[in-house]
């Protein structure tokens, strides 16, 4: 019948025509579980949910159970749901895919049955011939993280439920700090609503209240080696080394931040916009990394920052070799790009 994404399901289940399967997927974890609560809700009548509801583990699941509850006839009720949670439908069986396929030769039309893929490591790509069967008859719901206006908006809404402002440059600034997983979001707009009360959500009350991804702690981090403030860069490295952050994935970030710089800082000396050099490497809806790249690479020259690239190319084949611990590299790197952004040789 469908695949859908998040438009079209929401459109979908507002006109209240249900179909007998939905497989519910992605990588949004929030998103996933909220519409399919949402449809187990409408497709069930509120008064008599408890008597028509049914819901199944994936954990050592027999689908002979799953389909001898399809086919059970609603209580005091036009329609009943099944729910499962976490089928293994990437491995299944012969035996278990013939149950799937003489189901859905002939569905029950009083029952909405419904699998969340809620694990994170779900293949679309393995479960392929489940999901082309359950296209035969219902829908696939693909459901991905946010991204741009979809991701501030309801943030935005959700401030103003709560009688407070946030604004669109302050919810894309948190959305830059905490990162793009939704319900992490959701959670920070309320913390931070519940402090403000009434009124307006700042930038300053985001940096004082918000819990930072690492992608934003490690920006952080080169903030800080840019306004040569050391004690805090210090810091931010120790929080975190602390939190078991992958060294690797520490050195990655820092040097996608100077080559943003490079590229920025060699387009606008050749006259070239920003937009130009977004456009040309793809950056897409990241185009406010090259726009922060440009404030914080004003006070660098080229030389500066072709040095401090190839200090961390020489900590990059530190770590990759394994002879150095990763701590000590990191903090060696840190100490060689203050003295190379002041100017020093080394």
């Amino acid at each position: 019948m469908a695949e859908f994404n998040e438009k079209e399901l929401k459109a979908h289940i507002r006109a209240g025509e249900f179909l007998p399967v939905y497989v519910f997927y992605g990588d949004e974890d929030y998103l996933k579980k909220s519409y399919a609560d949402m449809l187990c809700r409408k497709a069930v009548e509120k008064e008599f949910f408890d008597f028509n509801f049914q819901s199944f583990d994936g954990k050592n699941l027999d689908f002979r159970d799953v389909f001898d509850a399809a086919i059970m006839l609603p209580l005091m009720s036009s329609r009943r749901c099944v729910f499962i949670r976490d089928a293994k439908i990437e491995s299944i069986n012969d035996a278990d895919y013939s149950l799937f396929r003489d189901y859905f030769e002939k569905p029950s039309e009083s029952t909405t049955v419904v699998f969340l893929q809620a694990n994170s490591d779900f293949s679309p790509v393995k479960a392929k011939k489940v999901l082309d069967l359950v296209k035969s008859k219902g829908a696939v719901c693909v459901l991905n993280k946010r991204q741009g206006n979809e991701l501030v908006k309801p943030l935005i809404s959700s401030a103003t439920k709560q009688g407070c402002v946030l604004s669109l440059q302050a919810a894309s600034y948190l959305v830059s700090v905490v990162g793009d997983d939704y319900n992490t979001l959701i959670n920070e707009v309320n913390k931070l609503c519940s402090f403000v009360g009434e009124g307006e959500i700042t930038k300053e009350h985001i940096d004082e209240l918000a819990v930072k991804c690492d992608d934003a702690k490690i920006y952080d981090l080169t903030k800080f080696f840019l306004a040569k403030n050391f004690d805090k860069a210090y810091g931010v490295l120790n929080v975190l080394m602390r939190q078991r952050v992958e060294p690797e994935y520490i050195l990655g970030t820092i040097v996608s931040t100077y080559v943003d710089m490079y590229r920025v800082k060699v387009s606008l000396a050749c006259g070239k916009p920003v937009e130009e050099l977004a456009e040309t490497y793809g950056y897409g809806k990241n185009l406010f990394r090259l726009r922060n790249a440009a404030r914080d690479s004003s006070r660098l020259d080229l030389d500066v920052l072709r040095r401090c690239l190839d200090e961390l190319s020489a900590a990059d084949m530190k770590l990759k070799s394994g002879r150095d611990n990763a701590a000590t590299v990191l903090e060696q790197l840190m100490v060689r790009l203050f003295l190379v952004s002041g100017g020093e040789k080394i």
